[in-house]
């Protein structure tokens, strides 16, 4: 049943959409914003179902792994996190379409600047969420820091991890924290936003990599595993 769950919650979702989008008075709303904000295309309000119809994909996606998982020991040994992964990625997806969904059918002609402020907030919750799972995954070739380095030694996919939750976690914090302040004193959200992303790649991905192959090769120095 749990495999069914994120694509029932998709399905009913698009229903709800379905009926939101046919109550709009509008039948032509902006169907995207620029960079500073500014709609500069129109199209037809059903143009908006295509989001609800992401979660949809998710969800199938999903379906089909939790399928193949079944017939997998180092699939299923890590599903749980998987599914909890998932859900952090579809909940996300969720608040930022329906966020989206929305102003674009209220016909604004320029979104506010709470936007990027929301975008940043929510990232930084997806990556607390799952930064705190990630020391948790067992080594496997399908999720988590997967590099030749971690694949290669438990000792290095366990230490990697640990250290790329903590970093994860301390970069999540940071990034609410900068939302918050952003909004408070009017901050550029954009230029928070492209920060912010910029810094998780850093301390998500190449910190954690560099760390691996630094532990890696301190083992095959000293014969480690």
């Amino acid at each position: 049943m749990k495999k069914f769950l994120f694509l029932i919650i998709s399905v009913i979702n698009i229903i709800f959409t379905a009926v939101y989008v046919a109550t709009s008075p509008l039948e032509v709303v902006p169907s995207h914003y620029n960079v500073n904000g500014i709609a500069d295309a129109y199209s037809s309000k059903w143009f908006v179902m295509f989001m609800p119809c992401i979660l949809i994909v998710l969800g199938i996606i999903y379906l089909i792994y939790g399928f193949v998982a079944e017939h997998y020991e180092n699939l299923l040994k890590n599903q749980k996190y998987v599914g909890k992964t998932v859900f952090g990625i579809f909940l996300f997806f969720l608040i930022l379409f329906w966020y989206l969904t929305v102003v674009t059918l209220s016909g604004t002609s320029k979104l506010s600047g709470s936007f990027e402020y929301l975008i940043l907030a929510l990232l930084g919750g997806l990556v607390l969420f799952i930064s705190n799972m990630l020391p948790k995954i067992k080594q496997n070739s399908t999720v988590g820091i997967r590099i030749p380095a971690t694949l290669s030694s438990e000792t290095v996919w366990r230490k990697t991890h640990k250290l790329g939750g903590y970093l994860g976690v301390a970069t999540g914090a940071i990034l609410i924290i900068a939302a918050v302040l952003g909004m408070v004193f009017s901050l550029n959200g954009m230029i928070l936003l492209f920060s912010g992303i910029g810094l998780y790649m850093i301390t998500g991905a190449i910190v954690p990599c560099v760390y691996a192959c630094v532990l890696a090769r301190k083992g095959k120095s000293y014969n480690i595993e």
